[in-house]
């Protein structure tokens, strides 16, 4: 009883232990742990992709509910055609979201229009404006409640989209950096050496074609990648607040139990205990039991049966070793 009792209570101690050295790193956890996560990816067209590429990486996960809402051809650049930052207000109302997948921008290259004035693509002005939009939404996100991983533009076929689209990636990496949220590159993982690429390799390491005939969108393989680029960085953080999380402490029940004839708490054990069998026990409370103890060689099977109350181990062959009788 006793010996169970403090392998019960060693259980407690290693399980704490991974858990105070985790959290002795300088990075924090990035959200708190929970049983199920809401997660939302929010975004233009290529976010539709993407989310179908997320609800393949979760299949198996219990941990993750997964849902979005993406408008086509949408951004941050023409609120006039939609507003993000206009409905987000509506769509946090009627969704709890944990975390969100952000990934907008590729209809971001043109130009901003504000009351008369309008402007041009990249110049100080449509930064700008442009920035002030970025921020708004990262900024409404993280009052939620959501931790926001907000997605790089990849690589693009037309050699100026592409220009166009560093620009904007540019933009949001800075404003990520700036809010305290976590941007995932995808440039260099769906690219050949920053340029754009059509195909790559699957995780089965079979070479297929991942992006569409535009030169912007993924086909399948190409969104189960761009996918697991985010979740793996999603993972960890989940790994991360479940690691931070405080380990239970031993039930009362056990840890103030009386082991029959020992006389002693489980508390009062730990106290004395330093090791497998590091240092003599007060002797048993039970006058019988004491005094066998008395008569016991230390380190023998003996001494540890009358004081320590431990089960012996059965030698093969002994008169008590019924394993052949079995």
């Amino acid at each position: 009883m006793i010996r169970h009792l403090l392998i019960l209570i060693a259980a407690v101690f290693a399980v704490a232990l991974p858990a105070a050295a985790q959290g002795t790193k300088s990075d924090k956890p990035y959200f708190a742990a929970k049983e199920v996560y809401q997660l939302f990816v929010i975004g233009d067209s290529l976010a539709a992709g993407l989310w179908s590429g997320v609800s393949r990486q979760i299949e198996n996960d219990d941990r993750i509910s997964l849902n979005g809402r993406y408008k086509e051809d949408s951004g941050l650049s023409r609120p006039e055609y939609y507003d993000w930052n206009g409905a987000l207000p509506k769509i946090l109302a009627s969704n709890k979201i944990d975390i969100a997948i952000v990934m907008i921008g590729s209809n971001d290259a043109q130009a901003i229009r504000d009351g008369q004035a309008r402007y041009v693509f990249d110049t100080p002005e449509w930064r700008q404006a442009y920035v002030k939009q970025v921020d708004r939404l990262m900024a409404s996100l993280k009052a939620a409640g959501a931790a926001v991983y907000w997605m790089e533009m990849p690589s693009m076929q037309a050699a100026k989209y592409d220009g166009a689209m560093k620009v904007i990636s540019s933009i949001h990496e800075q404003r990520a950096q700036a809010a305290g949220i976590r941007f995932i590159a995808t440039r260099d993982a769906l690219s050949d050496k920053g340029k754009y690429a059509e195909s790559g390799f699957d995780p089965a390491g079979e070479f297929v074609r991942m992006r569409s005939r535009d030169g912007v969108h993924f086909l399948r393989e190409g969104n189960n990648k761009l996918a697991s680029l985010v979740m793996a960085a999603i993972n960890a953080d989940i790994d991360t607040a479940v690691a931070a999380e405080p380990a239970e402490p031993p039930p009362e029940a056990a840890v103030n139990q009386t082991p029959p004839g020992s006389g002693l708490t489980g508390a009062e054990i730990l106290a004395h205990a330093k090791g497998d069998f590091a240092g003599p026990l007060p002797p048993p409370a039970d006058p019988a039991m004491a005094q066998l103890a008395k008569t016991t060689k230390p380190g023998t099977d003996a001494a540890r049966l009358f004081g320590r109350g431990e089960a012996v181990t059965v030698r093969p062959g002994r008169f008590d070793d019924m394993s052949a009788a079995q």
